[in-house]
């Protein structure tokens, strides 16, 4: 069993940790975690689970139905809304594009509600969604949103509460739709564990490299001749520079990418509280439930409602300096015209194989696994991100979730067919062939089908890593505590941006962001 005498663990996280071994799953890299720090720090905090045992997850609340049995409710339950239109905003990529040319019109054969889709970039996604919410236009009947806003939701009390509209119309509730199933939803509820959003997607934000390269007896020889140990996944982030310096070799090939490139955008805030501000320890220990004192990622004190040191915050402390200075190190190392791209111009860099190892929005696997899209398909495997050497310690969150789902603003014309159709993308009738066609499931009941193991080297193994329930709770939403994530992310991306140009160094930039995000929380209400 685990060794937990250097550390307190809470009785959550205990009670989890012994019933995924008792359970049969394999934790593999993940019960790395949690031995004693030292041990853990020798150990290779990045090696995926190579072989795991499935077996069917028992939950509460009403068993699936046959699929006929199901079709039949569907036909029943929809004749209300029958020759309805929904309008969907959603973001515009590969997951969405699935829900919109396989899903949707599956739904619309069994109900009769029409789906009219809205699909645009995540910024935009953002921006109307609020626009129609605040003016109460009523454009949208669902809006597809990232678990991101969720904490806004709370605060702003602008979305439909599923769990009332549950209690008002349960002749809507799908038979097989079951909240304890869906692992993602914690990060989906209020205070009071009402759910705001149903989600549809979980993302694991991971290190991804390619196996071509990694396994090559010369690579790993001359790697090894070079640099004095041997060539595999990082275990920190100067490992990861170093195997970025060794793979860069232009024209064709750089040593490595951010998943949120370096443009002055929404992204390059997304990458700073996603990726290097956690993975450096920017937060108190605990993973179920982490911190809240702290916010991962944000480095915002939630007593004081400050991000300053001096009032128990962490935007200005060597944490976030380490955290640019590493952001602005792996620079030199990625394909030229890194400083305009964004999540999409990245994802194509790696697709193209232009880059030996990376940081990556799982949404893209499907794309690097397909190979009349990708040169990497079949040479490539995910495995959790490297830390900071100095600064992160075991039982610290070291990236994020990428969790979306379906919202119904408060004035959506169709607020019950929206909700049948968020049940729908996530019924049986389609989550099994969903997760094999783009690599993700919100359901443990799916996720633990033996039907995904062949398909797992495919998608570089993401099933056997979130598998393991360990290491899934390293990978954390964005804190519900953050209820205007629209403005505070503007200063981030706004304020870092200035030392990716070289306006700022590192610390000067910690210090500005730190300073500003302080006054924008003071503006919005929170002191």
């Amino acid at each position: 069993m685990f060794d937990m005498s250097e550390k307190k663990v809470d009785r959550r996280t205990w009670i989890a940790t012994v019933a995924a071994a008792i359970g049969g799953l394999a934790v593999g890299a993940a019960a790395g975690y949690f031995a004693t720090p030292r041990e853990v720090l020798e150990k290779m905090i990045t090696t995926t689970v190579e072989k795991i045992e499935t077996k069917t997850v028992t939950v509460t609340g009403s068993p699936p139905k046959p699929e006929e049995e199901l079709i039949r409710w569907w036909k029943e339950a929809s004749k209300p809304y029958s020759g309805t239109t929904i309008k969907v905003l959603a973001q515009a990529w590969e997951p969405n594009f699935y829900l919109r040319d396989v899903v949707g019109p599956k739904f619309t054969e069994l109900t009769g509600i029409k789906i009219d889709w809205e699909l645009t970039s995540n910024e935009l996604v953002m921006e109307k969604e609020i626009l129609d919410m605040e003016r109460g236009t009523g454009i949208y009947s669902s809006t597809y949103d990232d678990q991101d806003m969720v904490g806004t939701w709370i605060r702003k009390g602008w979305t439909y509460d599923y769990t009332k509209l549950m209690d008002e119309h349960p002749e809507l509730i799908e038979p097989a739709f079951n909240p304890d199933d869906i692992f993602p939803l914690p990060y989906c509820k209020d205070a009071k564990g009402h759910i705001l959003s149903i989600p549809a997607e979980y993302f694991p934000k991971t290190y991804i490299y390619r196996t071509d390269l990694f396994e090559s007896p010369k690579e790993k020889e001359d790697f090894r001749k070079k640099y004095g140990y041997e060539l595999r996944p990082p275990r920190y982030y100067d490992e990861m520079l170093d195997i970025a310096e060794f793979f860069t070799r232009p024209p064709d090939l750089y040593g490595f990418i951010g998943a949120d490139g370096a443009k002055a955008h929404e992204a390059l805030g997304f990458d700073f509280f996603e990726t290097w501000f956690p993975s450096c320890g920017a937060t108190g220990e605990g993973l179920d439930p982490y911190p809240r004192d702290l916010l991962p990622g944000w480095g915002i004190n939630t007593k004081t409602w400050s991000s300053r040191m001096e009032n128990g915050g962490a935007l200005d402390s060597p944490q976030a300096v380490r955290a640019i200075e590493t952001f602005l190190k792996w620079l030199p190392y990625a394909p030229p015209g890194v400083r305009a791209m964004i999540y999409v111009e990245s994802g194509e860099q790696q697709a193209a194989g232009k880059v030996a190892q990376a940081i990556t929005y799982t949404q893209f696997l499907s794309t690097y696994a397909n190979p009349e899209l990708s040169k990497i398909a079949g040479k490539f495997r995910v495995t959790l991100p490297p830390v900071d050497r100095e600064y992160w310690r075991p039982y610290m969150p070291i990236g994020y979730a990428d969790i979306s789902g379906y919202t119904i603003p408060w004035c959506s014309p169709h607020p019950e067919a929206a909700f049948l159709w968020a049940q729908f993308v996530i019924s049986p009738l389609n989550e099994l062939e969903r997760a094999k066609a783009i690599n993700t499931t919100v359901r443990t009941s799916v996720l633990t089908n033996p039907a995904l193991d062949p398909l797992d080297a495919k998608f570089g193994g993401v099933f056997s890593l979130i598998r393991d329930p360990i290491a899934r709770k390293y990978f954390v939403g964005t804190p519900l505590e953050i209820g205007d994530y629209a403005p505070l992310l503007y200063v981030f991306y706004t304020t870092l941006a200035k030392a990716v140009a070289g306006e700022l160094t590192p610390k000067e930039c910690a210090n500005e962001l730190a300073r500003a995000i302080d006054e924008e929380l003071v503006k919005l209400g929170y002191k």
